[in-house]
């Protein structure tokens, strides 16, 4: 048993290397909504591969599971490039400005279509194969730009877990 404990600890230690995640802040910048990994994030990636923006639409099924109750409609822009371009692509991001490098051929791209005010927006992104970066906003009706908490999800245990 003791054995056991140790060898799932050392794995827990060892495999949390593997992946890391930051936060995103969304600003104004030159006129330009700009996308910046905030500050205060443990992890500070320059180099990214892939964006996604949407709209929250999310919603959770009978089976826990997230579910996207309009395919695509609320996508406002979607951008996977190839590993080996990720370094093309650095922070801080301008909102619609085309990512550089050979796009995924098996991932859509969607270009950034106008985003409106009052809606809340997600933001991910990757950087190389492991970095995961996340952030909510809303662009008020004054132009005002709003960072939002991570949003979270009810656990099937009582507990609570962030959005994905």
């Amino acid at each position: 048993m003791i054995r056991r404990a140790a060898i799932v600890a050392f794995l827990s230690i060892a495999l949390s290397g593997c992946s890391y995640g930051y936060d995103l802040l969304a600003v104004v910048r030159g006129g330009h909504l700009t996308f910046i990994v905030d500050p205060k994030s443990a992890q500070q990636p320059s180099c990214l591969r892939y964006v996604d923006v949407t709209s929250d639409l999310t919603v959770i099924g009978s089976d826990g599971k997230p579910y996207d109750p309009a395919p695509r409609q609320h996508t406002a822009w979607l951008e996977n490039i190839d590993y080996d371009d990720d370094c093309l692509n650095k922070f801080p991001l301008v909102y619609g400005r085309p990512l550089n490098g050979r796009h995924q051929s098996e991932s859509p791209l969607i270009t950034a279509t106008p985003l409106r005010r009052e809606v809340i927006y997600g933001v991910t992104t990757t950087t190389g194969a492991t970095g995961y970066g996340g952030g909510r906003f809303v662009i008020h009706a004054d132009g005002r730009v709003e960072n939002l908490k991570p949003q979270t999800i009810p656990e099937p245990s009582g507990g609570t877990a962030p959005k994905t």
